[in-house]
């Protein structure tokens, strides 16, 4: 028994280490120091030395100025940290490379690893690309990171030509002109070898393809996503400088692809293709320069610290969960909790981990143990509430107490609000703060006033405009709610999105002909019972709509003022005024009391507290046979109406 046990321990190690090459990884490296230094747009993370770290940050924030005044607002992004890591060599970087078909994927000198939280950009100092400099790859991943937000979809050819058009870009000495274009001499060389590929067949490959992975392979494909873009950019003077900006515009509006080549371009792909070849077979890959009157502006004051081994276990632990990687993120997050218990960065990425997984109580714990340890982190609390909304999901109400709700919503709010505080260019917050107002609150006006703060920081997510038009359906507005939605879907090049817009139009759909209907069923049975209508309970209305029933609940009736809702942990007590006394009625619990509203001065879920100011009902309830009389009965029933129909 003993013998086995040893072996079995002996294969687990064996089988953790070959799952995750990473594991060996960050063993060798947990000697090497790693320095974080901070500017202000970026954190490098280097463990080359503080001086390679802070030779990154510098020139990414020169030419993050300079392409600052080539380039529209919409491509930088502040909601989104961006985090620059820097290996000390292309042996320490290569188990963090990204994978293809569970490979790593070789030639790979830099990636750029896109996330709605964080923005992550990996190379090696001395990569594969170290011929053109780690400037270049620099360089080639932040345009990456540019194209993304702006288009998050962009073609790949199209993203990999601007990513290795821009990796050239060299700023003058004085920081008063920007060189762009210069020729690359290896893609250059691999056009003069090998024939192009056509068109249709360029534009087919995607994140996938062999052509993109497979070293052999991707060099033309490359080369001559380099050369389309140079040609666009610079080929007949510029001449077609702008249709690739109305290009990259009507894709990212959801034309098909084939159809804005046509109207930007006005040619077709064949036509484009024979222009290509002249331009490649001329070779002339001519630059040109941006001048700017004054020198560059940018954030000089860098600040450097070295990071602890937990540190840097949990920033790599992280890239590796951002890039679907989780059984490796999880070694590098759980080493790092043994470094430092109140690691509050590794027990958010851990909490994140265990809410992919659907594991929620594990990620609740994990994230009040971020949350204690950095109650200042607005990713802590973001994500602690999410939790806790998604904790309620899917349960059966009648098993959670009116009180339970409340507190758990309470909690919600005030961590979402918290965040939001703390990081107001973060979009999920509000997001995520909407949602539980349109589930959880009385009305859709605070999801509303949420969503178009973040839609102001960020008019292209188009999630946020469907998001949008439920509230405005919520509140009965359904033209307003449909042309949001057709906008997003005519706008929004994601196919998720627009299937989520097809949704939503259809839900609009069955809500407004829903209500249509019982306008229409309302008014027909209003003139039939006009003539005939007969009181026969206090506060009766004056026109009977389509949900009055005479004497729907059996019992005795008070027509008065109700005060106040006071939940206990068992049961539930109303406190109602009506003819000069006070009731005060208990039931053994909430869900055993019907509420029904005739207002729209009362809508959604009934909460607990006092009613300030009081409303009027209408309440059945019947007598206490155990002759207590500490409450005057049991509320069956509480009609909320208007006070037009108190007689």
């Amino acid at each position: 028994m003993k013998t086995r046990s040893i072996r079995l321990f002996i294969l687990s190690i064996i089988a953790t280490v070959s799952l995750c090459p990473v594991a060996r990884a960050v063993s060798e490296a947990s000697g090497v120091g790693w320095t974080g230094v901070r500017s202000r747009h970026f954190l490098v993370l280097g463990q080359a030395g503080e001086g390679e770290a802070r030779r990154v940050a510098m020139g990414l924030e020169q030419y993050r100025a300079a392409f600052a005044r080539l380039l529209p607002v919409e491509h930088f992004d502040p909601s989104v940290p961006t985090i620059v890591i820097v290996f000390r060599d292309d042996l320490e970087y290569a188990p963090f490379k990204p994978l293809y078909r569970g490979q790593t994927a070789s030639g790979v000198a830099g990636y750029f690893q896109p996330g709605d939280e964080v923005n992550y950009i990996t190379l090696a100092a001395d990569g594969e690309g170290a011929r053109r400099g780690p400037s270049s790859t620099l360089l080639h991943e932040y345009t990456h990171l540019l194209v993304n937000n702006y288009f998050r979809l962009a073609p790949l050819w199209l993203a990999e030509g601007l990513a290795e058009y821009y990796s050239t870009a060299r700023l003058s000495d004085d920081k008063k002109r920007l060189t762009l274009g210069r020729p690359v001499k290896q893609r250059a060389q691999a056009l003069s070898l090998q024939p192009l590929l056509p068109l249709a067949e360029l534009f087919a490959i995607n994140n996938e393809s062999p052509q993109y992975f497979e070293q052999a392979k991707r060099g033309l494909f490359y080369a001559q996503s380099w050369a389309l873009v140079h040609y666009l950019l610079n080929g007949g003077g510029g001449a077609r400088r702008g249709q690739l900006a109305r290009y990259l515009a009507l894709l990212s509006e959801g034309t098909p692809d084939r159809e804005a080549f046509r109207q930007a371009f006005e040619t077709d792909l064949e036509g484009m293709a024979a222009e290509l070849s002249t331009y490649v077979r001329r070779a002339g890959y001519l630059a040109r320069d941006e001048n700017f009157e004054r020198p560059l502006d940018f954030d000089a004051e860098l600040r450097a610290q070295p990071l602890s081994e937990a540190d840097a276990l949990a920033h790599l632990g992280d890239l590796l969960l951002q890039s679907r990687r989780p059984e490796e993120a999880e070694v590098c997050l759980r080493r790092a909790l043994e470094r430092d218990p109140a690691h509050a960065a590794a027990h958010i990425s851990l909490g994140i981990l265990r809410l992919r997984q659907n594991r929620l109580e594990e990620a609740r714990q994990h994230l009040g143990k971020a949350i204690s340890a950095d109650p200042q982190n607005h990713l802590a609390l973001y994500h602690y509430a999410d939790v806790l909304q998604r904790e309620g999901l899917g349960m059966d109400l009648s098993d959670v107490s009116v009180r339970g709700f409340e507190e758990k919503t309470r909690l919600i709010r005030a961590a979402l609000r918290r965040a939001i505080e703390l990081a107001p260019s973060f979009l999920e917050s509000y997001r995520l703060l909407a949602t539980v107002e349109l589930e959880r609150g009385l009305g859709p006006e605070e999801a509303e006033a949420l969503l178009r703060h973040a839609l102001a920081l960020a008019p292209r997510r188009h999630e946020l405009t469907l998001l949008l038009a439920q509230t405005r359906s919520d509140k009965g507005e359904f033209a307003a709610a449909r042309e949001l939605a057709e906008n997003a879907a005519r706008q929004g090049s994601d196919p998720v999105v627009r299937e989520q817009a097809r949704k939503v139009l259809a839900l609009i759909a069955v809500r407004e002909e829903r209500a249509a209907r019982l306008k229409t069923q309302a008014e027909e049975e209003a003139r039939l019972a006009a003539s005939t209508r007969v009181a026969t309970q206090p506060c009766d209305m004056p026109d009977p709509g389509p949900q009055y029933k005479k004497l729907r609940f059996d019992g005795e009736q008070v027509c008065g003022q109700l005060k106040s809702i006071e939940c206990e942990d068992e049961g539930v007590v109303l406190l109602i005024e009506a003819g000069g006394r006070s009731l005060r009625l208990r039931a053994e619990a909430f869900n055993l009391v019907r509420f029904v509203t005739y207002t729209t001065a009362v809508k959604g879920r009934v909460a607990c507290g006092a009613r300030d100011p009081a409303v009027l009902v209408l309440v059945t309830y019947r007598r206490r046979k155990d002759g207590k009389t500490e409450f005057d009965g049991v509320p069956v029933a509480v009609e909320f109406i208007p006070q037009e129909w108190e007689r």
